[in-house]
């Protein structure tokens, strides 16, 4: 059923994004700032790839950002994290930041 539902979506899997993904470096001592790391490059999955990381028991954040009439049309993965895309921005707090998401 998940491959199914999966089978219709683009995804991208954002590791990092929102400043997920290995902690830098300690700086050595200075006065100046320390850096913020850079974002993590979203890398395209497809299908199998998606569900492949599931059964693998990979724990990773399913973020759908369709509306709520695409989600009630089209159905819902288990486990997943709905945010609107016109909500995204305003709910950025919501999305766990030290695991990979996959957004479709």
């Amino acid at each position: 059923m998940r491959t199914m539902l999966l089978g219709g979506l683009a995804l991208a899997v954002m590791t990092g994004l929102w400043g997920c993904g290995e902690a830098p470096e300690p700086a050595a001592e200075s006065e100046e700032e320390p850096a913020e790391a850079a974002p993590a490059e979203p890398t395209a999955l497809d299908v199998e790839g998606v569900a492949a990381r599931l059964e693998a028991g990979e724990d990773i954040t399913l973020l759908d950002v369709r509306t709520p009439e695409e989600l009630e049309e089209d159905g819902a993965i288990e486990g997943y994290l709905h945010i609107p895309i016109d909500d995204l921005q305003a709910r950025l707090a919501e999305v766990p930041k030290d695991k990979p998401i996959v957004a479709y």
